[in-house]
């Protein structure tokens, strides 16, 4: 599991009173105080940002995004700013005003490098975005806030906020286009952990009687439902992967206009095992520059979790199953089943 996926598998969230909560609470304003400490907490350390400081594919793709997007002259919030390298790169383009925005004391670490590196047009904010509002109109609205799972590290409570109350009628948010995949996978053969009763063994051994075994039930937590997956395990997927949710920041009406079941069918184009269904997400900054977590393509600082399937399928078969983004910004909520 990559730390980024450690961090969004914490539930347990501190408040500023020592209280504990072991579960986070089923209203959107709750869930919304309940992210903002964790996400705090999580991105406190110079471990998480080296992490994604280090992802190429991340920076790069940020880099290309924002020198296409962002014109001389512009006024550009950074939301979630961190160690200031978005709102750096927003000066670079051109940009004539930044306003770096973070809401823990890590803002201190951002303005440091800032100042080290000569930016002189970036003002840093020790704030939540949502408590912030500029001076002036706001061009381009940058954000990194795409948990594992895409929704859970605030990204949509706290980017249309901002575009609603801040953004210029003619402004952008990088990036805007986002695309959810929930997709049926194969994984190499010297990389697929198979369930307890379908592992084969040499000398004739059965494991089969433990499938519906009263005993063996007993033992079966149920944590091997779903799992992250290892970088390169993944052989292919089952199909030809379409996205179950597709969206743009710019035009998006709320959280609650994205539809929660999603009924997928895929065909096999070959017998294989479908081990089981894994998530990412794809975030297009323009038509040129796409940043994708997808488990057959580079590896990120994002983590791919799966649903366990472990299903033997023939070529030609069709898979069908049912997607439930229960709360879509808590994604142990969500569920997979064939049906």
């Amino acid at each position: 599991m990559s730390s980024r996926a450690q961090r969004a598998a914490t539930k347990i969230v501190r408040s500023a009173t020592g209280f504990v909560a072991e579960r986070v609470a089923s209203s959107d304003r709750m869930m919304s105080v309940a992210y903002d400490l964790m996400n705090g907490e999580n991105f406190a350390g110079l471990e998480a940002h080296e992490e994604m400081l280090s992802d190429s594919v991340r920076v790069e793709a940020y880099h290309r995004g924002i020198h296409h997007n962002v014109q001389p002259g512009d006024v550009v919030l950074d939301l979630g700013t961190g160690t200031g390298l978005l709102a750096f790169m927003a000066s670079r383009a051109g940009a004539k005003k930044v306003y770096a925005v973070e809401h823990s004391d890590f803002v201190d670490v951002a303005r440091e490098i800032g100042d080290y590196n000569g930016f002189t047009n970036i003002e840093y904010i020790r704030a939540n975005s949502r408590e912030f509002t500029p001076p002036e109109p706001i061009d381009v609205v940058l954000h990194e806030q795409m948990g594992d799972e895409l929704f859970n590290e605030n990204m949509l409570e706290n980017v249309l906020d901002l575009r609603d109350r801040v953004l210029a009628p003619s402004g952008r948010i990088l990036p805007a286009r986002f695309r959810l995949f929930v997709e049926p996978v194969s994984m190499h053969e010297e990389m697929r952990i198979r369930r307890f009763w379908n592992i084969d063994l040499p000398d004739g051994i059965d494991l089969s009687a433990s499938q519906h075994s009263p005993v063996a039930a007993r033992f079966n937590t149920g944590r091997n439902d779903n799992f992250w997956l290892r970088p390169h395990s993944v052989k292919s997927t089952i199909g030809e992967p379409q996205p179950i949710l597709e969206f743009d920041l710019n035009t998006l009406e709320s959280l609650e206009s994205l539809p929660a079941r999603h009924i997928v069918e895929r065909t096999a184009s070959a017998d294989t095992i479908v081990d089981g269904c894994c998530i990412w997400f794809e975030a297009s900054f323009d038509d040129e520059t796409t940043l994708s977590t997808s488990p057959l393509g580079p590896v990120t600082s994002w983590g791919n979790r799966v649903f366990r399937f472990d299903q033997e399928i023939a070529k030609g078969e069709t898979l069908r199953f049912e997607v439930e983004l229960a709360q879509l910004v808590e994604p142990s909520t969500w569920s997979v089943r064939t049906l």
